[in-house]
């Protein structure tokens, strides 16, 4: 990132977390990653793919806000235009947005400032008491609305047939370089990991489209619960001294395990699609299962969540998988122990009278 408060060209930043510190200040950002955290200044636009993409109450957008994401929240400062491809997007009691805010989501609060109109192809939007918004309102007439005592709407409030918005990616994946990244990148480094687990371990792979076909809403539960708890868990041995090498270790594998996790479920879902036709090559299935799911994953709001399903199927099927290995190995090692303890009690006896 850039150097605190000084300002930077426009900039492409990817990983786990992409964050812009309270102090600091960057230019145009285009940002992908698990977490996008703004709590300093973007001087220009920003964009963002994430699970999460948060403008904190210090943070401040000088120019747009565009996001695709799992959720987006708005407790700073946007000059500009906000939209947004979400599940859920948030501008907060202390959000202010200078112009116009454009949402396709699930869900749509409003409970800070919005200098222009509110746009909601949504199947909910909220106007909390606190909400004051300069501009018209435009929500799907089909939409859950609730306008609570207090909201300020400046212009007229109105219900569309069939609202349909231009939010979220835009050009910001069909023509930027945050597009070519994810589409690049990512399917690249997928194919890579993929291509490695078949020629090293086919036969785990196997197991694993096994795992995702039989026992699919069961390897969906395991992974969601693995995705929330082992964080979890790792976070509350962090807190301790002795326990923070463990929690980083578990940190690094954890991190292991979703990127083999996520191309060994892309592996399953093109597995399961070629199984409808003559096609039967690991290899066709891996590229229509990685190039598949990342075509799916551009489309606005649904392809999140495609994408999230596809990855929790997979990741669940490993982390069952080992966890069965590891009982097995268990089941072992106490056999083994049971053998020795009774060989050793065995000899006892046997030496006993000779000592008497």
């Amino acid at each position: 990132m850039a150097t605190a408060g000084v300002g930077s060209a426009q900039s492409t930043q990817a990983g786990g977390s992409v964050v812009v510190e309270e102090g600091e200040t960057v230019g145009d950002l285009q940002a992908a990653g698990g977490q996008v955290l703004i709590r300093g200044t973007v001087d220009g636009d920003l964009r963002g793919y994430a699970g999460t993409v948060v403008v904190s109450e210090t943070g401040v957008v000088t120019g747009d806000f565009q996001a695709s994401a799992g959720s987006v929240t708005v407790h700073g400062t946007v000059q500009g235009d906000v939209e947004s491809a979400a599940g859920s997007v948030i501008v907060g009691p202390n959000g202010v947005v200078g112009e116009d805010v454009t949402a396709a989501a699930s869900d749509l609060v409003v409970e800070g400032t919005v200098e222009g109109d509110v746009t909601a192809a949504v199947e909910r939007l909220q106007l909390a008491p606190t909400a004051s918004i300069a501009g018209s309102v435009q929500y799907s007439a089909d939409a859950e609305f609730d306008r609570e005592e207090g909201a300020s709407v400046g212009g007229t409030v109105s219900a569309v047939d069939n609202l349909s918005v231009d939010a979220g990616f835009g050009d910001f994946a069909e023509g930027g370089p945050i597009g070519l990244l994810l589409s690049a990148y990512g399917v690249i480094a997928t194919l890579v990991i993929g291509a490695a687990l078949l020629v090293v371990s086919p036969e785990f792979t196997d197991t694993v489209v096994a795992e995702v076909r039989e026992e699919t809403l069961r390897s969906g539960g395991i992974g969601l619960g693995g995705l929330v708890g082992i964080p979890i868990v790792l976070l509350l041995v962090a807190v301790t001294i002795v326990g923070l090498p463990v929690a980083l270790l578990g940190l690094m594998t954890f991190g292991l395990l979703v990127f083999v996790s996520a191309a060994l479920a892309e592996y399953a879902a093109g597995t399961w699609a070629l199984s409808y036709t003559s096609i039967d090559s690991q290899w066709a299935a891996l590229a229509v299962g990685v190039v598949g799911v990342a075509l799916l994953a551009r489309i606005p709001v649904v392809g999140v969540w495609i994408n999230l399903l596809v990855f929790l199927f997979g990741f669940g099927a490993v982390l069952a998988i080992l966890y069965r290995g590891y009982r097995r190995r268990r089941a072992g090692a106490g056999d083994v122990d049971g053998r020795v303890s009774g060989s050793a009690r065995t000899g006892s006896a046997a030496d006993g009278p000779g000592r008497l």
